[in-house]
């Protein structure tokens, strides 16, 4: 009887090993094994029976020498990098010539009123007061832009911050009294919760105020006005500080 088989993985024409057509047995010779083509990996030389174990640098000098041309690729590497690094410094350099920064009545306000190092009566950047003197604009104020028809927030800080450096150094009392009377023209817009305010404005314009009561200025508002401002400013300082604890 013939027995049909399946595909044999053994590459045996598709019979089951050890069955023949005519029903024995056969014995199935070993298949001759063939010799590898493949070379001898790197490290390795020679034939079977002069087998020699190189070097790591003598095995990498035999694939190619890529050890041997490693120090000159980092030197080209860095060299690109020194040229990179000059081009875009120059380029920099460039785009900065010729830029002019509209300077910040509101900062130069606070360095003005740093005192001078040993003497209390004295400004360290006098510089900065006189800056405020030749810069306030004709309706009181002080801002960057001195076309914006209506105050704002901004413009506020700014006029008070101006007002508090001057009265420090008792210095331009009508420039005061002027920066005073614009506050209290527009004081409704530090009222106004829908207005846009800088960064921090609730927390720093009462403080500024309170500041400038302390030192005997008279702002031109009402009281219970500048009392509602800094009941909000608790209120602000009272819930950062519970985000705060609750982060810690």
């Amino acid at each position: 009887m013939m027995l049909l088989g399946s595909p044999s993985s053994g590459g045996y024409g598709g019979k089951f090993a050890g069955a023949s057509p005519a029903g024995g047995t056969t014995t199935m010779a070993p298949s001759a094994k063939q010799p590898s083509s493949r070379a001898p990996p790197p490290g390795i030389t020679g034939g079977r029976n002069d087998l020699r174990i190189l070097s790591p640098a003598a095995a990498a000098a035999a694939v190619g020498g890529l050890e041997m041309k490693k120090p000159e690729a980092e030197g080209i590497a860095e060299s690109l990098q020194a040229t990179h690094r000059k081009e875009l410094e120059a380029s920099i350099r460039k785009q900065l010539q010729g830029v002019e920064l509209s300077p910040s009545p509101y900062d130069t306000a606070w360095v003005a009123m740093v005192p001078l190092r040993g003497s209390s009566h004295n400004p360290s950047f006098p510089q900065c007061v006189d800056w405020i003197l030749e810069n306030q604009w004709d309706d009181g104020s002080w801002s960057i832009d001195g076309s914006i028809s209506t105050a704002n927030k901004d413009v506020l800080s700014s006029t008070l911050a101006c007002v508090l450096a001057l009265n420090k150094w008792n210095v331009g009392r009508e420039h005061i009294r002027r920066g005073l009377s614009f506050i209290g023209r527009n004081f409704s817009i530090a009222m106004d919760d829908q207005a846009v305010a800088p960064i921090g404005f609730g927390i720093t314009f009462p403080a500024m105020l309170t500041l400038a009561n302390g030192s005997g200025l008279e702002v031109p508002v009402r009281q219970n006005d500048i009392d509602s401002l800094n009941h909000l400013r608790e209120m602000k300082i009272q819930r950062f500080n519970c985000q705060y604890q609750s982060l810690s």
